[in-house]
């Protein structure tokens, strides 16, 4: 029996999201319905393994038709391998998961005096759902 979906976040989920994996393809248009995607930049929460967690005001690909966001992985483990190589070499590497986004007013005050992780949580709005596409001769489903 499947139950309701568990949400982490303490606010409404917002989005669609794709964590594309191909860097060679930059998704100009959305891989779910084919219209034109546009840019969008917002506060993406993500945790890294073992005890981090790290707001990145990153653009990304949004597709409004579909509410699908679009973040590129290589993009987003270049940023966390610089990050890191100054803050916690040994953190380079480890697991990591894009939770997903926070409003920007929240993200804001987290710059000026950084906030506790429960209290990150509590602002934190999950993705409604996470897809996969493959790239095969053009977008499809997963699978």
């Amino acid at each position: 029996m499947r139950g309701k979906a568990r949400h982490l976040g303490k606010q409404p989920p917002r989005h669609l999201f794709f964590f594309n994996p191909y860097q060679e393809v930059r998704c100009t248009t959305c891989p779910k319905c084919r219209g034109k995607t546009k840019l969008r930049k917002l506060p993406l929460l993500i945790h890294i393994d073992p005890m981090h967690l790290i707001a990145l005001n990153k653009t990304c690909r949004y597709c409004p038709d579909c509410d699908l966001l679009i973040a590129h992985q290589d993009e987003i483990e270049e940023f966390l391998a610089a990050y890191f190589s100054r803050v916690d070499p040994e953190a380079i590497g480890n697991d990591y998961l894009v939770l997903g986004t926070v409003d920007r007013a929240d993200w804001r005050q987290g710059m000026k005096q950084p906030l506790t992780t429960q209290e990150m949580l509590d602002r934190l709005h999950d993705f409604k759902q996470e897809l996969q596409f493959q790239l095969v001769g053009g977008w499809g489903p997963a699978g």
